[in-house]
């Protein structure tokens, strides 16, 4: 029923119909009566995860919508009922993230250890505006402290990869990117700045400051960055007010799923 370019199929139980699309469906199309449409190809982990995959790992997902673009991403398959994209990582310190606007933009690393997905890619996950953000860090001792975010988004780079963001934020972490008490440290509507890529609104450039250099969605400029240098002393605030500095940090990460 379904060909190569196929991407989804839909069938109506009252009227005993079948019917193909090439595209990733809109809202409006999910919501018509009587039709319910199902995925041919994954486009993230949580259709991995619905479709049976519980190991977490690296996968194939298609998040172009064609079976001819792969992506491979590392798959949370444990985390908060599974099904997570992971959008960053970092689990030894051995890669730095102090990188070029072209590999924030195109990603970089190892899927197993640590990773930037690329924004492009972040990007086509979120577009959709319909995204949780995860975001964690793992102290020493082995206690994981996360934030939970309900709505997460990624603008192209037309739009300089611009961050939307929105609540309700719950976790252990405290809520450091949305509503810090402080507007001139809201993330939500910033441009995404790289060391050789001045987006934010500082005079200065956030992301090229010695004790910064890494790319993120400064403002003027953060208390949370999770791409911070990370010799231990140098990294400030990677999650103000829990985590000071980067002497607490033994991991990061970062995923996102679909509601």
């Amino acid at each position: 029923m379904c060909q190569r370019e196929c991407v989804f199929f839909g069938f109506n139980s009252q009227m005993k119909k079948c019917r193909t699309h090439k595209e990733r469906l809109t809202s409006e199309m999910s919501d018509e009566a009587g039709w319910r449409y199902y995925s041919v190809i994954p486009l993230d982990c949580k259709d991995l995860h619905a479709d049976g995959y519980t190991d977490t790992g690296v996968y194939n997902i298609y998040p172009h919508g064609t079976i001819t673009s792969p992506v491979r991403v590392y798959c949370d398959m444990e985390t908060r009922d599974g099904g997570w994209t992971a959008i960053q990582k970092r689990v030894n310190g051995s890669l730095s993230f102090d990188r070029t606007w072209t590999e924030y933009k195109n990603g970089f690393g190892s899927l197993e250890e640590d990773v930037w997905v690329g924004n492009d890619i972040i990007h086509q996950l979120t577009k959709e505006n319909n995204s949780f953000l995860y975001a964690a860090i793992t102290l020493h001792n082995g206690t994981r402290l996360y934030e939970l975010y309900d709505r997460f988004s990624v603008s192209d780079e037309t739009e300089k990869y611009q961050l939307f963001l929105a609540g309700p934020a719950t976790g252990t972490l405290g809520d450091s990117m949305l509503n810090t008490g402080d507007s001139s440290y809201n993330l939500s509507g910033m441009y995404f700045s790289t060391p050789d890529r001045d987006n934010d609104r500082w005079s200065d450039n956030c992301a090229a400051e010695i004790d910064i250099r890494g790319g993120w969605w400064f403002n003027r400029c953060h208390t949370a960055f999770l791409n911070g240098p990370w010799s231990p002393a140098d990294w400030w605030w990677p999650w103000s007010l829990k985590v000071l500095n980067g002497t607490y940090v033994r991991g990061t990460l970062m995923l996102i799923k679909r509601h």
